[in-house]
């Protein structure tokens, strides 16, 4: 049986063959269903959407562009912003075209307008989208794809990561989660 989450995705779809997102939006997603789990006291009715939402404006950067506007040496803030700002309203769309409901558009969107740039979190929704999308990064599929984009050795890449986990994360489980993905990465 589909769920509405499928609907969305399907939508969305057409947005994810840029920046390897369609492997990465997955993940992230899973990531996020395991933080709802874990916080029921968000909304998934929110966070899901949200993390499949997340991205799709990249497709709205050109290719040549987007690597300098994310990851550790990120120095195109105009193109990340872009990504942000055109996601939120192909999102916005997206989820008026299946009928979703308003009120969690509204949120949803707000969310995605700002999910990189913002360094607060809005509300556990919010930051549970964030972690779920940081998380991605500590995987062994992510560690493999952003040693290479970010043209640096795997192990250095690896080290830099661990140095992150506890200033990057808003979550505790969120953080527990990283130190697990970094650890399965850095064991192949």
């Amino acid at each position: 049986m589909k769920t509405i989450y499928d609907a969305i995705y399907e939508k969305a779809k057409p947005y994810f063959n840029t920046r390897q997102n369609d492997v990465h939006v997955p993940i992230a997603y899973e990531f996020a269903r395991r933080l709802v789990a874990f916080y029921p006291q968000a909304d998934r009715e929110i966070v899901f959407p949200a993390i499949i939402l997340h991205d799709v404006g990249w497709k709205m950067v050109p290719e040549e562009r987007q690597v300098n506007a994310f990851g550790p040496d990120a120095t195109d803030m105009e193109s990340r912003r872009t990504h942000e700002v055109e996601g939120a309203k192909i999102a916005g769309r997206i989820l008026a075209s299946l009928g979703y409901d308003e009120e969690k558009t509204r949120e949803i969107v707000t969310i995605i307008d700002g999910h990189d740039s913002r360094q607060e979190a809005l509300s556990l929704n919010d930051a549970l989208v964030k972690d779920a999308d940081k998380l991605f990064r500590f995987t062994p599929v992510g560690v493999d794809i952003d040693h290479v984009r970010f043209r640096v050795g795997r192990d250095y890449h690896l080290r830099r990561l661990a140095t992150y986990i506890d200033g990057y994360f808003f979550t505790a489980e969120a953080k527990k989660m990283a130190r697990s993905a970094l650890a399965e990465a850095g064991s192949r």
